[in-house]
């Protein structure tokens, strides 16, 4: 099993660089930037050396702000992941009593709060399946927390009815698949090299040039998720291959805060086809333009 933790805090250049590895670019009068394997704001601190070029860039961090905003907000502040700007003193906690539905600032400690962890089909591909652009029957595992002194903080009576209600929307499938992918090519890159393996579309898909994303991108929805990792391992990729008839696939498994959970159920796996085994079709180095810069309910886990 291929740890993240294991390169946590490493810089490494790109085997086989020189080039953006989503585009092709030279990086032009900007040059070319690092790129986390895994999100700086989900904790990653290991880093592919001169990876990006600033247009490429710009939309990875994109992704990376959607899953560290859109979908592991309150929980990336619960686990005490870094923010460079910051986590906020209070979080919004909506909540019903007999006095009616109001929404409360509470400090973290006191903040009871839900993640809602999409999932649906495998990779279209690994299941024999034509390119779509279809999610099928998405769903979702839904976690929550409540802290145990949540009727003390809210000034609760013995016998006070209480509700807390979830308000979190479920995950807009297309740029979290994306961001995913993009984890899985960055861990793939960072084991394999620029030249060590054909990546099909998934440059395009996470650039989001390449629609069918579920064709590259899946999960599981019918298990539950295993039990969490040991404390200490926030998160796993693992890299596997598949035999599709005479062509060889490279997989990522990927799971994020897999220390997070019950003692039953973590958080569910996600699969992405990285690409195929052997040496990728010769890419023209493109120059960059010389311009002046001007859901179902699955389960419930405390975390």
């Amino acid at each position: 099993m291929a740890e993240i933790e294991d390169v946590q805090g490493r810089k490494i250049p790109v085997q086989g660089g020189g080039t953006c590895i989503y585009c092709g670019s030279d990086g032009g009068v900007d040059g070319l930037r690092d790129e986390h394997v895994i999100p700086y704001s989900l904790g990653g601190t290991a880093q592919l050396l001169e990876a990006s070029c600033s247009d490429c860039e710009k939309i990875t961090s994109y992704l990376d702000g959607y899953l560290a905003n859109a979908t592991y907000k309150y929980l990336r502040v619960h686990s005490g992941v870094r923010s460079r700007s910051g986590h906020p003193k209070l979080l919004p906690a909506h909540v019903g009593t007999a006095d009616g539905r109001k929404v409360l600032e509470l400090a973290p400690n006191d903040h009871p709060y839900f993640l809602h962890m999409p999932v649906w089909n495998r990779p279209g591909l690994l299941r024999g399946i034509q390119p779509s652009q279809d999610f099928g029957d998405a769903k979702a595992h839904v976690f929550y927390w409540v802290p145990p002194n949540i009727r003390e903080t809210l000034g609760l009576k013995p016998g006070d009815p209480v509700e807390i209600q979830d308000t979190t929307p479920m995950p807009n499938l297309w740029p979290f698949a994306r961001a995913i992918a993009k984890i899985a090519y960055c861990n793939a890159i960072l084991k394999y090299g620029l030249g060590g393996f054909r990546p099909l579309a998934l440059p395009d898909l996470i650039r989001g040039r390449y629609p069918n994303i579920p064709y590259l991108v899946g999960s599981d929805p019918d298990a539950y998720p295993p039990p969490p990792e040991r404390a200490g391992v926030l998160h796993v990729v693992t890299h596997t291959n598949v035999e599709i008839g005479r062509l060889k696939y490279m997989t990522a498994r990927i799971r994020l805060f897999a220390h997070s959970g019950t003692d039953t159920n973590g958080m569910p796996f996600y699969e992405v086809v990285t690409g195929v085994e052997g040496k990728p079709v010769a890419r023209t180095r493109r120059p960059s333009p010389k311009t002046p810069r001007v859901i179902s309910l699955r389960r419930c886990v405390k975390d």
